[in-house]
């Protein structure tokens, strides 16, 4: 070893062992680096426990020690390009390396944090991380506030000095030299990246504001902290387990956006969040929390909400059934995306129903004749009763998403709906209703033709699809109390009638039913395809197409054009991450509802101790050649190589 790289070494035990923390009178709890009034909150919860779960993940995949498994596809490599891609699975390895999990378990604490919006309405965000017991992190930390050359100290909060990246504002003397105009300390800006290190403590938030509560409460400054406040004492008694746990003090949050989003002209709403205040009533919603947590082997993601009993709420309401049962989901033949059944509650059965339908509808931005305008004119059109005498006698819907259908030229794909009844003659008058309702929603003044067809021994029934807005023909068919109804006539006959070993809940994959409280929600997806789902993008269809073009921008060290060969394994190595994806096991949901407590919980089973492995192992082979071909671009960013992106 040469004298520099002797000093080199050096320096770095040396700091190492400085980094090691100090005593602060930081709080006991990490949420209390956070002020009472923070809007969410979310933390890494025992990250002595979660790091040999995080690991057990990872057991026996070609990342739980990448040495070897990179060295290896180095020793593969034939062109540059190729080899400098190999850090990119590099740093996938050191993540989940055998050292990275043994510093992990160090940390005290990491937690995040919504403590407000700024006066132009932009979010204030913290995310803070407790050091502990490791030099590793706190190195860390210091190694990137000083080698980073773009940060600079834009002021201090409680003598820690606070950072921001400013770029360098670049001069030439005469000889065409550059220099630095270094003769001023940089401004501080009200909203930037901001980041801050004391022994014990690392920040990084949106503005100097937004890092100073931690700052401050860590330094013994300031007092009384988000874990001394009733609501989040609640939460954190039932879901604050080892994983991930958050919590949203949701009325405080609704308030605030709200206002936030008007300072900034009411444009930036998001859909979801829209959908739930139509559906939910944001006054009805004390608080959310949740976790997501390793147990038997999968993973679980847990979303409560805490309901007001004294306000009304549609999507609560709605969700009050007696509980589901899952032999129901036995209607939903494999393959699918996904598939659920909801019962219905006992009371105002109808009622309930139609209000959630109008929440959705005004949540859509409809205009016009609301869900329950239309029942009402129907009812009066018809002389028949569509609330007591169908809708009040419905006492479960499936609804399922297929993972394949097959649809005339131009229509638009939609879910397949079995309607359960309470007995043979409602499901009948479903069946004879079905004619009217697609009249009035194709606003044609006569009854559509029905025309039948016997498809498996099942009688199904099509109407046109003239006026429709998904524009193509409708199918139902019933057996017994099932209605069932689809834009695939096919897969319509096959819904009508249970088959346990063809359901998605069954096979060589099959899912455990529901145990303990009433489930007034049961459903199943399947994550390999409904991944595939969202990262396929369809060709496009109409009078002008453009030309699918099945080349990629050339990065420097691949030729011109690119080589087959390499376009080849990228796509081979695509095509085998979706196969391992396809094999998992389908992840189960569940709605409950205990109390004034409305709980989801979203279980994918066997995601450790090699569940994983195949996914986790074909992943990191399609970064590689994504990688080697592409150098660092992104593999989930849309380069058309394949004709579909």
């Amino acid at each position: 070893m040469n004298a520099n790289a002797f000093i080199h070494v050096a320096a770095v035990a040396i700091l190492g062992f400085l980094a090691s923390p100090i005593q602060a009178a930081e709080p006991a709890d990490v949420a209390d680096l956070f002020p009472p009034g923070t809007l969410a909150y979310a933390e890494l919860t025992n990250p002595a426990e979660l790091a040999p779960q995080l690991a057990a993940v990872f057991k026996g995949t070609v990342l739980e020690d990448s040495i070897p498994f990179i060295h290896k596809r180095k020793d593969a490599a034939t062109t540059l390009t190729e080899l400098q891609g190999k850090r990119e699975l590099a740093g996938l390895g050191l993540l989940a390396s055998p050292e990275m999990m043994a510093e992990f378990k160090k940390l005290r604490g990491v937690a995040v944090g919504l403590v407000g919006f700024s006066t132009s309405g932009e979010p204030e965000v913290a995310l803070v991380v407790l050091t502990g017991d490791s030099p590793a992190a706190g190195l860390a930390a210091r190694a990137f506030l000083t080698m980073t050359a773009t940060l600079r100290k834009v002021g201090e909060v409680s003598k820690v000095p606070v950072f921001q990246y400013r770029v360098p504002n670049i001069n030439y003397d005469m000889n065409g030299v550059p220099t630095v105009a270094n003769d001023k300390p940089p401004v501080e800006s009200s909203h930037d990246l901001t980041f801050a290190y004391t022994p014990g403590l690392f920040v990084v938030g949106s503005s100097k504001l937004a890092v100073s509560h931690s700052i401050k409460r860590f330094l013994g400054e300031e007092k009384g902290g988000l874990a001394t406040t009733l609501p989040f004492k609640e939460a954190a008694a039932i879901h604050r387990q080892t994983g991930v746990f958050y919590f949203v003090n949701f009325p405080e949050l609704a308030a605030k956006f709200d206002s936030a989003n008007k300072s900034r002209g009411g444009m930036s709403e998001p859909d979801a969040y829209a959908w739930f205040k139509m559906m939910a009533n944001p006054k009805a919603i004390t608080s959310i929390a949740g976790n997501i947590r390793f147990r038997d082997g999968g993973l679980s993601a847990t979303f409560a909400a805490s309901v007001d009993p004294k306000q009304k709420s549609p999507l609560m309401e709605f969700l009050s059934g007696s509980g589901v049962k899952v032999e129901l989901l036995h209607h939903a033949r494999r393959p699918a995306i996904m598939a659920f059944c909801v019962s219905l509650p006992e009371k105002n059965r109808a009622a309930t129903a139609i209000g959630l339908l109008d929440a959705i509808a005004k949540a859509n931005g409809e205009l016009g004749r609301l869900p329950s305008d239309r029942v009402k004119e129907l009812e009066e059109k018809y002389k028949m009763s569509v609330t007591d005498g169908l809708l009040g006698k419905t006492r479960a819907i499936i609804v399922v998403v297929p993972t394949k259908q097959e649809l005339p030229k131009g229509t638009k794909p939609f879910p397949l709906l079995i309607l359960h009844a309470d007995d043979a003659a409602t499901a009948t008058a479903w069946e004879e209703f079905l004619p009217k309702l697609i009249a009035d929603v194709s606003g044609t003044a006569t009854l559509p033709q029905v025309s039948t067809e016997t498809i498996g021994g099942m009688k199904v029934f099509s109407l046109p699809g003239n006026g429709l807005p998904w524009n193509g023909p409708i199918h139902y068919a019933r057996s017994g109390t099932a209605v069932a109804i689809g834009l695939d006539r096919k897969l319509v006959a096959a819904a009508a009638t249970p088959d346990p070993s063809a359901a998605i809940t069954g096979g060589d994959k099959s899912v455990l039913p529901p145990t303990g409280d009433p489930v007034v929600l049961f459903g199943a997806i399947a994550l390999g395809d409904a991944i595939a789902a969202l990262l396929e993008k369809p060709r496009p269809e109409g009078p002008v197409v453009p030309v699918q073009v099945e080349d990629v921008p050339l990065p420097p060290g691949v030729g011109n054009p690119v080589p087959e060969n390499l376009v080849e394994d990228l796509k081979k190595a695509r095509k085998e991450f979706f196969t391992a994806i396809g094999t998992l096991s389908p992840a189960t949901i569940l709605v409950r509802r205990s109390g004034n407590e409305l709980r989801v919980e979203v279980f994918q089973p066997k995601v450790q101790a090699g569940g994983l492995k195949s996914v986790i192992d074909s992943g990191a082979n399609w970064l590689d050649k994504w990688s080697g071909l592409m150098g660092s671009q992104n593999p989930f960013e849309g380069r058309n190589i394949y004709g579909k992106w």
